[in-house]
């Protein structure tokens, strides 16, 4: 079996270690990553590193806020030796192949020679590999739901932080115009969406403290327009994943699932756990796809 191991090294000095059992890992602090870094450090999805049919490890950037480096030079797409060192904010990455063999994890540079008696243990382990993989339970048996979703907001904004009148309007303005830009995103990026709601309540309150009725009157529009619509949005997608669990589509579960991730990102509880959970045995058994689109 063929495994990703990364050594990373964070801001704080911290190190870790992991194996990815697959031949393709995200990177970034969206919760359905493989690597899940900061959100201070990394968009939600930010490098994919991923091993060639020669065994190689190539590594493509999906973001550039801030722009991923090899060896302190930026990059789109590139090959990824095992002595490169992968940067991502101030986090360091080191990343290579490396297959499991013998109960044990060897690497591609050491891979040469390999032995018989390795070569035979390898074949003895293929017939058990397949029968575990073919026995695994049903993706919806592997944990029971929890029984209530995360709310995507909470009571709308009632006060404005600003005292003053000229100081209530200048961030009310910020705001409506941080929102906007983040509901033109919104199909592309559902967090944009979920994020602009509150940036439209706050504009709204602080409009009225103001004294700019219709400003507050349109940003009230506005977030309640977009509330609306994000919830039916949320509700359409649980119902989908719902369904593609009940007819085993592991494929359509594995879409729905990461876009639920997307719209619950940064939320902590079991639901959102249980996702997590389960994007990774998809992943597991499917293969990683594309980023989630609503």
């Amino acid at each position: 079996m063929r495994v990703l191991r990364f050594q990373i090294r964070y801001p704080t000095g911290q190190t870790e270690q992991i194996n990815i059992e697959h031949e393709r890992a995200l990177i970034g602090s969206g919760a359905h990553c493989d690597i899940r870094l900061p959100v201070d450090q990394a968009a939600v999805e930010h490098v994919l590193v991923e091993v060639g049919a020669g065994g190689n490890v190539f590594a493509r950037a999906l973001s550039f806020e801030p722009p991923p480096m090899m060896n302190n030079i930026p990059f789109t797409q590139a090959p990824l030796p095992a002595e490169t060192l992968l940067g991502v904010g101030q986090v360091q990455i080191y990343a290579q192949a490396a297959d499991i063999a013998g109960g044990g994890i060897q690497t591609q540079q050491k891979k040469s020679g390999t032995s018989p008696i390795t070569i035979i243990a390898v074949l003895l382990m293929i017939p058990a590999v397949g029968y575990l993989f073919f026995v695994e339970p049903p993706v919806d048996t592997v944990s029971t739901k929890p029984p209530k979703e995360p709310d995507l907001w909470g009571a709308p904004v009632a006060v404005c932080p600003q005292p003053s009148v000229d100081q209530a309007l200048a961030l009310a303005r910020e705001k409506r115009s941080v929102a906007d830009a983040k509901r033109e995103r919104r199909p592309f990026h559902v967090q944009d969406g979920v994020a602009a709601v509150p940036l439209y309540e706050l504009a709204a309150v602080c409009f009225r403290s103001g004294g700019d009725v219709e400003s507050s009157s349109q940003a009230v529009a506005a977030a309640n327009a977009l509330r609306k619509e994000l919830t039916d949005d949320y509700r359409t997608q649980r119902v989908r994943l719902e369904h593609a669990l009940s007819v085993q589509d592991g494929k359509t579960a594995q879409r729905q699932v990461r876009i639920l991730l997307a719209f619950t990102e940064g939320k902590p509880g079991e639901y959102v756990t249980w996702l997590s959970n389960l994007d990774r045995r998809l992943k597991i058994k499917l293969g990683s796809g594309g980023p989630p689109k609503s």
